[in-house]
């Protein structure tokens, strides 16, 4: 026989139900940071100087981590460049994929805006492209050879006349094989 209040007990013939009232950690973070009149959009002082300390901490190792994600990209291009076309080829194109994202964004994040570029061309050409072998192999290493040069030279913004040039050259690949 059922309760009033739609709760049932095994002793009724019916099915016991526990209900779980689980603590939202993340709201309780989230209105901590609210002023008390709760205004939209308010992220209060302390929380964006702890944002901007981890911001400055990632970019103090910038260089390192993106040189540690280009050679990780390098190696994965290298296995997968003479692959025939098939699972496996995928698979490293994914890998590629993925490592060519992680430097577009750490690379925004710390103002190396001509790295961000290739890595975002890079990441989006091994993304959405279904080309022939030959083009994939000359377009992608067009890009690795961008951001080698970028990298080594420790150019960052995406201006100048060296930096035009790198872009004119990956350009180039990209339009004629396409």
């Amino acid at each position: 026989m059922s309760k009033q209040n739609g709760d049932t007990s095994p002793q009724d013939g019916g099915v016991a139900v526990r209900l779980f009232r689980l603590t939202n950690r993340l709201k309780k973070k989230i209105t901590k940071m609210r002023k008390p009149d709760d205004t939209p959009g308010f992220l209060a002082p302390e929380a964006i100087a702890e944002a901007d300390a981890l911001i400055t901490e990632l970019c103090e190792d910038c260089p390192a981590a993106m040189n540690k994600h280009f050679k990780a990209l390098v190696a994965a291009w290298t296995k997968m460049r003479d692959m025939p076309d098939g699972a496996e080829r995928k698979e490293q194109a994914q890998d590629m994929f993925t490592v060519a994202h992680e430097i577009k964004d750490i690379s925004a994040l710390c103002g190396y805006d001509l790295v961000s570029y290739f890595a975002e061309s890079l990441r989006d050409f091994v993304a959405g492209t279904e080309l022939k072998l030959e083009a994939q192999r000359v377009i992608i290493q067009a890009h690795i050879d961008a951001l080698n040069v970028v990298l080594k030279q420790g150019i960052k913004t995406d201006g100048g006349a060296q930096a035009e040039e790198l872009k004119k050259m990956v350009k180039i690949a990209i339009d004629k094989y396409r």
